[in-house]
C-alpha cells in the first residue's frame, strides 16, 4: 500500500483582505445617508406635487446631491484620507494594520489621533527622562571638577612647608575654590573659648576684632566647631567682616597642637557656597587639617634641628645662614646690619663653684634676657659654651651698641638667688659690635670685626660694649 506525500497545507487567506471587504467607507456611508435623505423627501412631497413639479424636484436635489458630495469629496474625504496616510507612514511600526477599530476612516482616524497623542506623550516623556538624564550629567560632571580641583589644593597644601607659608596658600586657594569674598583661618582657645585669627585674606572689616562673637550663643563658626561639622549660615553679622557679606560657610577641624580650628568663608550671596556639595567641603576638610598639622609637626622638626636644647636660641648652623642672608639683603636695600657677640663673664666659675646645672640655669636665664630686649625681626643664637650672638637687620651699630648696653646692664643689676647663686653674685657679660658695611661687607669679616671688639672688652675689664672702630666709647656704656 503506497502512502502519498501529505499535501501541502493550503495557504489561508490573510486577514487584511477580508478586512479591507468588511470595511465600509465613509464615502459610501455619507453618499447613502445623503440618497436616503433625498428619497424621503421625495416620497413626502410625491403625493402633494403634480408630476411636473415632482420632476423639478428631483433635478433640483440630484444637483444638491452632486454638489454636496463634491464639496464633501473636496474639503472631508481627500485631508481625511491624506492625513490617514501621512499618519501611517510616521506612524511605521506603531500602526496596527487590520485592527478590528478601522472599520471606517472615521474610526481609524480617532485611532491614529490617539496613537499619535500617546507617541508624542511617550517622546515627551522621554525628552523629560533625557533632560533629567542630562541634568544628573552635569551635575556629576561638576562634582568631579570639584574633586579634581579639591585633590589638587590638597596636592599643593600638603607640601612639607612651614606653618605660616601653609595658612598663607590654604587661605588663597580656598578663596579661588570658594569663589569667596574672605576667607579666614580661626583658632579657638580650649580654656577661655576665645577665638584668634591665625590668617585673613579678603576684603575684611575696618577693624578686626575676633572676640566679636564670645558671648554669643548663635555663633555659627562655634556652633559649626563644637557640633565638628560644616556648616552654611545666612545673615550672621561680625567684626572680622564687612556686614555685606551675607553667606557665610564654616568648615571646623583640630589640629595638634593648637586645638580646635575653623576655615570661614564669606560672600555677599550663596550661589557659589551652595553649588559646592557637602562630600567636596568634607574632602577640602581632611586636605586642611592633613596640610596645617604637617606644618605645625615641620616646623617643631625644623625647630629642634635650628634650635639649642637648653636656651631654645638658635644653633650656630641656622646663625650664620641668616647672616648670609640677611648681610645680602642689608647690601641689596642699602640698610645698616649689626652683629653682635657676648660672652658670660668668669662662666667657668659658675660651673666650678655651683655646679653644671646652675651654669646651666644661667645660661637659659641670658638667653631669656636677650629674647626680652630684642625685636621679632632679630634673630639670637647661642654658639656654643657661653658665648652667644644677635644679628639686628636695619640697625646702625649706636643703636645695636645702646641695645646691647641695656641688655647688659638688666642682667648685671639683677639678683638671681633663686639659680643657686648667693646674693652678692651676679651676671655680667661683654659684648663686641660690628656693623655691615660700615665695618664689613663679607660675613665672615663681620664676625672677625666683632670678635675683636669682644676681645677688647674682655681686655678693658669685662661687663662693657665694645663697638667696633669707635676709639671713645660713650660714657654711658662704662
Amino acid at each position: 500500500m503506497s502512502h502519498r506525500p501529505p499535501e501541502p497545507a493550503k495557504e489561508t487567506p490573510t486577514s487584511e483582505p477580508n478586512e479591507r471587504r468588511s470595511r465600509v467607507s465613509i464615502e459610501v456611508k455619507t453618499t447613502g445617508m445623503i440618497v436616503v435623505i433625498f428619497l424621503v423627501v421625495i416620497a413626502v412631497f410625491s403625493r402633494q406635487l403634480d408630476r411636473s413639479r415632482l420632476i423639478e424636484l428631483v433635478v433640483t436635489l440630484a444637483a444638491a446631491f452632486a454638489l454636496v458630495i463634491v464639496v464633501l469629496d473636496v474639503w472631508v474625504y481627500r485631508p481625511v484620507n491624506s492625513l490617514i496616510r501621512r499618519s501611517r507612514r510616521r506612524l511605521g511600526s506603531r500602526y496596527e494594520h487590520g485592527h478590528q477599530r478601522h472599520r471606517d476612516e472615521l474610526a481609524e482616524l480617532d485611532f491614529l489621533i490617539n496613537t499619535i497623542i500617546r507617541t508624542f506623550t511617550e517622546v515627551q516623556t522621554s525628552e523629560v527622562r533625557t533632560e533629567r538624564a542630562e541634568s544628573d550629567l552635569i551635575r556629576l560632571q561638576a562634582f568631579n571638577r570639584q574633586l579634581v580641583e579639591v585633590g589638587d589644593i590638597g596636592q599643593e597644601i600638603n607640601a612639607a612647608l612651614p606653618y605660616r607659608e601653609t595658612v598663607e596658600r590654604t587661605l588663597a586657594r580656598a578663596k579661588a575654590f570658594l569663589q569667596a569674598d574672605f576667607v579666614a583661618l580661626i583658632s579657638l582657645e580650649a580654656n577661655t573659648r576665645a577665638f584668634d585669627v591665625e590668617g585673613a585674606l579678603g576684603v575684611q572689616a575696618p577693624s578686626i576684632d575676633a572676640d566679636c562673637c564670645l558671648y554669643t550663643a548663635d555663633c555659627p563658626v562655634r556652633s559649626a566647631i563644637d557640633d565638628r561639622t560644616v556648616t552654611r549660615s545666612a545673615n550672621h553679622t561680625c567684626t572680622l567682616f564687612p556686614r555685606t557679606m551675607k553667606s557665610q560657610l564654616i568648615v571646623p577641624f583640630e589640629v595638634d597642637p593648637v586645638g580646635e580650628m575653623a576655615l570661614l568663608a564669606t560672600s555677599t550671596t550663596s550661589e557659589h557656597f551652595d553649588a559646592i556639595g557637602t562630600n567636596v567641603l568634607t574632602i577640602l576638610q581632611g586636605h586642611v587639617h592633613g596640610a596645617l598639622t604637617n606644618a605645625r609637626k615641620y616646623d617643631s622638626i625644623r625647630r629642634q634641628v635650628v634650635t639649642d636644647h637648653l636656651t631654645r636660641l638658635y644653633n650656630r648652623r641656622f646663625f650664620m645662614n641668616r647672616a648670609e642672608e640677611e648681610l645680602s639683603r642689608s647690601l641689596r636695600t642699602q640698610q645698616p646690619l649689626s652683629l653682635v657677640i657676648l660672652d658670660i663673664d668668669h662662666f667657668k666659675h659658675f660651673n666650678d663653684a655651683y655646679g653644671h646645672a646652675t651654669g646651666d640655669r644661667v645660661l637659659q636665664v641670658v638667653a631669656a634676657v636677650m629674647k626680652q630686649h630684642v625685636r621679632k625681626s632679630d634673630i639670637c643664637s647661642r654658639h656654643g659654651g657661653e658665648e652667644f650672638g644677635m644679628l639686628l637687620p636695619n640697625t646702625p651699630g649706636d643703636n645695636a651698641s645702646f641695645m646691647a648696653n641695656r641688655l647688659r646692664r638688666t642682667l648685671a643689676e639683677t639678683r638671681y638667688t633663686g639659680l643657686g647663686l648667693p646674693s652678692d653674685v651676679n651676671i655680667t657679660i661683654s659684648m663686641g659690635v660690628a656693623t655691615c658695611p660700615r665695618d664689613a661687607t663679607v660675613v665672615s669679616e663681620l664676625f672677625e670685626l666683632a670678635d675683636k671688639a669682644l676681645y677688647e672688652a674682655k681686655a678693658e675689664g669685662r661687663d662693657r660694649v665694645i663697638q667696633y672702630g669707635v676709639e671713645v666709647q660713650p660714657t654711658f656704656y662704662d
